[in-house]
């Protein structure tokens, strides 16, 4: 809202005073702590070289600009000595940030683009069904998750999809230790191989088999897991709307057409018994040739993710984007080169990855293993923690940073805690409600527009948080990371806290607490809706 609007003007007079400018790009921000504004851009440092000035002399030509455009929005404008643009809002402008909250409620959103309509599609989690999510998948599906309900916030069109590899080496690795676990509890004696599935998990399979009188060993575990899974991420919070199947691209014959398609192109080639491709002619880069079929003629999953990518985009979507853990880095080149090669244009893919989580425990890192079966499951995580505490800690941090899960940090019931503190501000803001309504004070709906007195600095700083909210959402889909609206919902508890050690409200006078109850209830709206964007609850009492 607030720096969408600042920015529009900022445009304009660019625009208007320098043509050169046109297109540029700047950015538009709160200040440094002791700059006396609101809001601040770097337009003028950002053109200087374009145009020959100096950013001082920009800044001051384009001030009357600014400020003819601003008329109603801005109250002044200033230029910094090195060049910034410093930005104080009218009172006005600012009690109808406010006023725009309460009127919109939970439809809060940007302003629609022509990038909005675009149609999108968002793989994420994606696990091999061969045992329970780990804490690691779970912030894969927690960041896949809240960007797509951002997406959705934002306006855009979009899907979410669970790619199963149901098929393959680790489906049979699967069949084969059910199997023997199988047989070792019907009193066989084994030798369970070294890359065997360890886990406890395995001998549950085994034994509800038994109990159904199963011995589908290629099908029932497979199944059993799957289920298992999407049980886990609904219990997180996460619903996919289409889980697609790796086997149904063989049955279909899609991996075949795709490949016929390279190899009109010439861009496989047969060495030693098997087919390969490569990527010579085209514009990206791989750092070696990939078996797509083995000499034994069964086929990589390289062969399957191409025709599963020609797949998705024949589908119709405008951007698809794949969520992967930082262990796939390698392949990235291989899945945009397989593409530019089908002749799919680069920006159609956006494939985000997340680093590694680690987990604390009584100030201790937990060592984990998957092949062994010594993980922490993403279950446990949510049963000892909370689906809340689990997903506000995966969203606190980008994607491309590690993460340290501290447990018990995320059960404290404290402002140390960054959940708790963020869900305190909904619940006492309820609390103030209640209060008003058991001592008799009726809450009547100010006209913010008519107010005149001038809004205290505390008043201030908290609306005009509020007032990022839609600038927020957009950024998090610039960068495809929710991580910017956990850190905002901070800043706005951070605020929240100032304003109401600062401000009177049930005790203020009648107008004063009526304008004040309706910015508590903008900021109710705001903390409620920005936490449900990230799978978390806002709780009315704590």
């Amino acid at each position: 809202m607030i720096r969408s609007t600042v920015s529009r003007i900022i445009s304009e007079a660019l625009n208007a005073v320098y043509v050169q400018a046109a297109g540029a790009v700047f950015s538009v921000d709160e200040p440094a702590t002791g700059i006396d504004a609101d809001m601040a851009s770097n337009a003028p440092l950002a053109i200087a070289k374009n145009v020959g000035q100096s950013p001082q002399s920009i800044a001051e030509k384009l001030i009357p600009d600014i400020q003819s455009r601003g008329a109603g929005v801005l109250k002044s404008v200033q230029a910094s000595k090195n060049g910034f643009l410093n930005f104080v809002l009218e009172d006005a402008y600012v009690r109808s940030l406010a006023t725009d909250i309460c009127l919109k409620s939970g439809r809060l959103s940007p302003e629609p683009t022509s990038a909005t309509k675009k149609k999108v599609l968002l793989e994420f989690v994606s696990a091999n069904p061969t045992g329970p999510l780990h804490i690691g998948h779970g912030r894969g599906a927690s960041l896949g998750d809240s960007l797509a309900r951002i997406y959705r916030q934002c306006g855009y069109p979009i899907q979410t999809e669970y790619y199963i590899n149901d098929i393959g080496v680790q489906m049979q690795i699967l069949a084969q230790s059910v199997e023997l676990r199988h047989k070792e509890i019907n009193g066989e004696t084994i030798e369970f191989p070294e890359k065997g599935y360890q886990g406890q998990y395995i001998r549950d399979i085994a034994q509800e088999m038994i109990k159904q009188g199963r011995t589908d060993f290629q099908k029932f575990p497979r199944e059993y897991i799957q289920e298992m899974i999407r049980k886990d991420l609904e219990g997180f919070g996460v619903s996919l709307e289409n889980w697609f199947s790796e086997a149904s691209l063989f049955e279909q014959g899609k991996v075949e057409k795709s490949l016929a398609i390279l190899r009109e192109k010439n861009m496989l080639k047969e060495m030693d018994g098997a087919l390969w491709f490569s990527a010579q002619g085209s514009d990206e880069e791989m750092d070696k040739d990939r078996v797509l079929k083995k000499s034994d003629g069964r086929y990589t999953y390289f062969a399957s993710d191409i025709a599963y990518h020609k797949d998705k985009m024949d589908r119709g979507f405008d951007l698809c984007i794949d969520i992967w853990g930082h262990d796939h880095h390698g392949y990235v080149p291989r899945v945009e080169a397989s593409l530019a090669a089908l002749g799919i244009a680069k920006d159609r893919l956006k494939i985000l990855l997340y680093q590694l989580v680690s987990l604390k425990r009584g100030g201790q890192k937990v060592v984990m293993s998957t092949r062994s079966g010594q993980f922490i499951t993403l279950q446990e995580v949510v049963d000892e923690v909370g689906r809340d505490a689990a997903r506000f800690f995966f969203a606190l941090r980008s994607p491309n940073s590690q993460l340290e899960f501290d447990v018990d940090l995320a059960k404290k019931q404290s402002n140390e805690n960054p959940v708790f503190y963020v869900q305190y501000v909904h619940a006492r803001i309820c609390s103030i409600f209640r209060e008003g309504e058991a001592r008799g004070i009726k809450y009547v709906v100010p006209d913010l527009l008519k107010m005149t007195r001038p809004l205290e600095k505390a008043e201030r700083d908290l609306i005009k948080k509020l007032g990022l909210f839609t600038d927020v959402l957009e950024g998090c889909l610039a960068i495809s990371s929710p991580h910017l609206l956990a850190t905002y919902l901070m800043e706005v508890a951070t605020r929240f806290h100032k304003f109401y050690d600062a401000c009177r409200v049930l005790d203020a006078d009648e107008s004063v607490r009526n304008e004040r109850l309706k910015i508590l209830e903008s900021t109710k709206i705001v903390v409620k809706l920005g936490l449900s964007l990230l799978g978390v609850s806002a709780p009315e009492k704590m």
